[in-house]
């Protein structure tokens, strides 16, 4: 059961009167994806435009508020969306890690998610012309060139920029590394020569396949969509293990909303359900190679609560990153 049908469950089995509310949406949806066009985030919410757009009867607007590893963009989702009419894409760990890493104006339990739609993981990738081959190549090239080798981040709150810090600190190496604002400039600025290295997500690079190679993807098993770049794991030795970590990407609306309007709640959940369910959206998926997997309000909820208490062993790592900004 969703948030919004608990509280509607609770109010009525209480005898509470519910607030007044016009049906939502009364007027166009704005849809604040917190980082620039053309990642791997606005790929994902492109196809959901028409299908959301036919479940709700308002148009899907979607607005780009890039900038601080996603806290601009957060920010205005929470002061703007207490009416439920400006939504947010909902990028995991890059919310959670602004409430962790950096003081924004929401806290943790400000917004929360309508659900999420799948997982990836970071991938190091090189372009064609690149002399490295792998991550040991990589590795004994920063140790020869320590803060010569380029490396375009999409943020430095992201699991991205932590498998960055992480070997850094493990294998005693020093990359130059700059956040470049998104997955977008990742990709261009590697396959435009711009930056020695770029780290991303398999489904996000998929589109550049051609023009670039794997270095290594820090995951458990290696990614159908790169299947000849290795995993970290069997490429590094054990003093230089990395934790698996992934992002995830979904909605998110305000507590408020939530709250003061479980109808609205139920309503934004159930057409996202049945919307990524479409045939139509699972073909967009597995066409750009993004793992598919729903997982319902409540259980969002628990990952990302879970998150939050995993990124605080990592707080001293992301602010040592302020200093590189």
């Amino acid at each position: 059961m969703n948030i919004g049908r608990c509280l509607l469950a609770f109010m009525m089995v209480a005898g509470l009167s519910l607030p007044a509310h016009a049906e939502w949406p009364e007027k166009p949806v704005e849809l604040v994806i917190s980082f620039s066009p053309g990642g791997g985030m606005d790929q994902t919410m492109l196809p959901l435009k028409p299908l959301m757009e036919a479940e709700l009867g308002q148009p899907f607007v979607f607005n780009y508020k890039a900038g601080a590893g996603g806290r601009i963009g957060f920010e205005y989702v929470y002061m703007k969306g207490r009416d439920g009419h400006v939504i947010g894409a909902l990028s995991e760990p890059h919310f959670t890690n602004t409430t962790v890493f950096d003081t924004p104006r929401y806290t943790h339990e400000d917004l929360v998610p309508v659900g999420i739609i799948g997982r990836d993981v970071p991938i190091w990738f090189v372009s064609n012309d690149s002399p490295y081959q792998d991550m040991n190549d990589l590795i004994e090239a920063a140790r020869e060139r320590p803060g010569e080798i380029t490396v375009a981040t999409g943020s430095f709150t992201g699991e991205q920029y932590l498998s960055l810090a992480i070997l850094e600190e493990k294998a005693g190496v020093q990359f130059r590394a700059v956040n470049v604002g998104g997955g977008g400039p990742v990709m261009s600025n590697v396959v435009g020569g711009h930056f020695d290295v770029g780290i991303s997500r398999p489904a996000s690079i998929a589109v550049i396949s051609d023009e670039i190679r794997g270095l290594g993807v820090v995951a458990k098993e290696r990614t159908d969509l790169f299947p000849d770049t290795q995993i970290f794991d069997e490429q590094l030795p054990e003093e230089m293990k990395i934790p698996h970590f992934s992002s995830s990407r979904g909605l998110m609306v305000t507590r408020v909303f939530a709250e003061e309007n479980p109808e609205g709640f139920a309503r934004l959940e159930a057409a996202f359900e049945k919307a990524v369910h479409s045939p139509e959206y699972q073909e967009a998926l597995e066409r750009m190679g993004f793992p598919f997997e729903w997982v319902g309000p409540e259980d969002a909820q628990t990952e990302m609560n879970e998150t939050a208490e995993l990124m605080q062993q990592y707080k001293a790592l992301v602010d040592a990153a302020k200093t590189r900004e």
